[in-house]
């Protein structure tokens, strides 16, 4: 139970500190009025983690979803990688379009992060069907999975703010792309090592 916990404030962490760092990239791009660049950033995180909470509830009832879950975290600390690289073309692109600050804002947020956000918020409602065991325990599960979350939420939130934010975005958002590369591969090993199990024991 603490490994899945631990998981979920993980990915709470991350995503808190992505949307400051987010912010703190476009805002060289459009950030006539950090506002709107903030407002853009917010709502492509919302919209994106509630497309995740969807897929991952769906994601829960299916047999290998430990294993789809582990591929997605790597798919999205990839994606996280390639950020630094794909902002300025992004962003160029969008303002060459002609689009104002606004509409540029938010279709570069979705560009660049709304897919790992979609991601990591597949995370949760995945952990509460792993940790529940009966229905009489769900609330339970869902109250420590979300407690978790959304206290590692605050600690990325502060600590990005008052220390992360000094240091380089890029280095910083590549460095966590790489830290959930990891984390993804070790849930997809223990999927795949799991399936094998029964094999092993004999049974079919």
């Amino acid at each position: 139970m603490v490994a899945v916990l631990l998981l979920a404030a993980a990915c709470g962490w991350l995503v808190m500190e992505l949307e400051i760092l987010g912010t703190r990239m476009l805002a060289p791009y459009f950030g006539s009025s950090i506002y709107v660049v903030m407002g853009s950033v917010i709502g492509v995180f919302l919209l994106s983690l509630s497309g995740g909470y969807v897929l991952g509830g769906w994601l829960s009832r299916r047999e290998a979803a430990k294993r789809a879950l582990g591929m997605c975290l790597i798919i999205a600390g990839g994606w996280l990688c390639a950020v630094p690289g794909l902002l300025r073309p992004v962003c160029d692109a969008l303002l060459d379009a002609g689009l104002d600050e606004k509409w540029g804002s938010l279709l570069a947020a979705f560009a660049l992060f709304g897919l790992p956000t979609l991601m990591l918020g597949m995370v949760s409602p995945t952990a509460v069907r792993w940790l529940t065991q009966r229905a009489a325990e769900s609330g339970l599960k869902a109250g420590l999975v979300l407690g978790c979350s959304t206290v590692a939420s605050f600690a990325g939130c502060v600590v990005t703010a008052f220390y992360l934010i000094l240091l380089s975005a890029r280095r910083t958002v590549r460095v966590s792309g790489s830290v959930l590369i990891a984390v993804g591969a070790i849930v997809l090993v223990q999927a795949v090592l799991a399936g094998r199990a029964p094999s092993v024991g004999g049974r079919p």
